[in-house]
């Protein structure tokens, strides 16, 4: 059976996989969902404080205090940004990475630079007008998700630290191109959306494995039963060769 470290989006927390992670563990596997600093159950501390590289250094830490191997990490959205990270930290305790309509950045990329001038124009302005420009709180986003799913969900999501967003990825390993096998899983009803410029130029890398989800952005929430079952189909690939 397989370790494996869920990796939640912005304004979530580890809510997010209160669906998934107990059918993998149901399945036998050992799972992680921790909530990133500031979000969530721990959004009590200040989002002046907090970073991407506070984020990588959530995943890294619990990988190396736990001394977790052979580990699968699957980060959603903005969680692609935080496992990179991660496994640029702790590569050899990794064994594969799924990204779920998520971010992929080269090593001095930032969220922005994936998502656009225009997304970054509207998050400062709206981190500006909630708390002086520190966090940016979740707007309505109707094509996340279904009218039908905002009850459960929006009462949950928490402002982000806006730092995230502005703080690039930089790799800091000697062999920045050697990474472990590696899934991308596109939501194709979340469209336009900056995954999909993603999963394209991934499609073209024989490195990279691409799958396909054909539902909403929100996808981990609203249907967890799907991504359990990707997550297992995927390591199977890797362990029989594919």
């Amino acid at each position: 059976m397989a370790v494996i470290v869920l990796v939640h989006g912005a304004w979530s927390g580890s809510w997010s996989w209160k669906g998934v992670a107990p059918l993998l563990r149901a399945a036998g596997h050992e799972v992680h969902a921790p909530t990133l600093t500031g979000l969530a159950e721990r959004s009590h501390i200040s989002p002046a404080q907090v970073n991407l590289s506070s984020h990588v250094a959530d995943i890294a830490g619990l990988l190396h205090w736990n001394d977790l191997r052979d580990v699968i990490l699957v980060g959603h959205s903005y969680g692609g940004m935080v496992i990179t990270g991660a496994a640029d930290r702790e590569i050899a305790r990794i064994k594969g990475m799924i990204y779920i309509d998520a971010f992929v950045p080269a090593s001095g990329q930032n969220v922005w630079d994936m998502a656009g001038p225009k997304g970054a124009a509207s998050q400062q302005a709206a981190a500006l007008a909630h708390d002086g420009g520190f966090s940016v709180p979740r707007g309505r986003a109707p094509a996340n998700s279904s009218p039908a799913d905002a009850p459960r969900f929006d009462p949950l999501f928490t402002a982000h630290p806006i730092a995230c967003f502005r703080e690039p990825y930089v790799a800091s390993r000697a062999d920045p191109d050697r990474w472990p096998p590696r899934h991308y899983a596109l939501c194709t009803a979340y469209n336009p959306s900056p995954f999909h410029p993603i999963a394209a130029r991934l499609r073209q890398d024989a490195s990279w494995s691409v799958s396909a989800f054909d539902a909403l952005h929100d996808v981990v929430r609203t249907h967890p039963a799907d991504v359990a079952r990707r997550i297992e189909d995927v390591m199977a690939q890797w362990d029989h060769g594919v």
